[in-house]
């Protein structure tokens, strides 16, 4: 099917309202109820690539235009892959670094001080599975993203649709994470698995520093 032909499916419109797409339903994107904030983000998304960095200033402005508007400070590092960012809602303090890829069909909470390595993916949405024909047509689901307060994101972390990252967790490079994972967790592997809890009960790396770290 070509695009002038998907485009041409307006009994379709139903099915790709903001709430269709922001609540879990199955929907259709593109359609004119999501069509102008899509372009809007990828126009932010755009300037803030082409600011390569060299500008914080600008680059601030355009992060708080992009993002949800409750958010914190947050510092992104471009080039950053992101649509509808109005649906990343970050709290204090958080680090997205180079190469990021960020689909908030659905909303994604940050907390805290969360540090997202380079080259992560955030994926709210997905397309059917069973259903050959839904996929063909283009038919999308997306399910919310939370990652809890002071935790960090290594290098080429996956987060799939739907999952909850607790507070306090390392999350290793590499690592897909498929299910919740809790408070104070380290996890690792593809499936990402909780290998250890994060206790206080390991040695500190602030024994290892010459003087104090606060």
């Amino acid at each position: 099917m070509s695009m002038s032909e998907f485009d041409q499916r307006s009994h379709l419109d139903d099915y790709g309202t903001w709430e269709a797409m922001t609540s879990g339903q199955w929907y259709m994107p593109g359609r004119p109820g999501t069509a102008t904030e899509h372009a809007r983000g990828f126009e932010l998304a755009k300037q803030l690539n082409d600011a390569s960095n060299t500008d914080p200033d600008k680059a601030r402005r355009l992060i708080a235009e992009m993002i949800h508007p409750d958010s914190g400070a947050t510092m992104i590092h471009a080039p950053v892959n992101i649509e509808f960012g109005c649906n990343l809602r970050c709290g204090e303090r958080v680090f997205i670094n180079f190469n990021a890829t960020i689909l908030a069909q659905a909303p994604i909470t940050l907390g805290d001080d969360v540090m997202i390595g380079p080259n992560c993916s955030l994926i709210t949405v997905g397309h059917p599975v069973a259903d050959h024909q839904m996929r063909r047509e283009g038919w999308e689901q997306a399910k919310p993203i939370a990652i809890g307060d002071n935790t960090w994101l290594g290098a080429n972390v996956t987060v799939l649709p739907g999952v909850s990252i607790g507070k306090q967790c390392v999350i290793g490079a590499g690592t897909l994470v498929t299910r919740d994972i809790p408070d104070n967790s380290l996890v690792l592997g593809s499936p990402g698995k909780v290998v250890r809890t994060l206790d206080g009960s390991q040695p500190l790396e602030r024994d290892e520093c010459a003087g104090p770290v606060q």
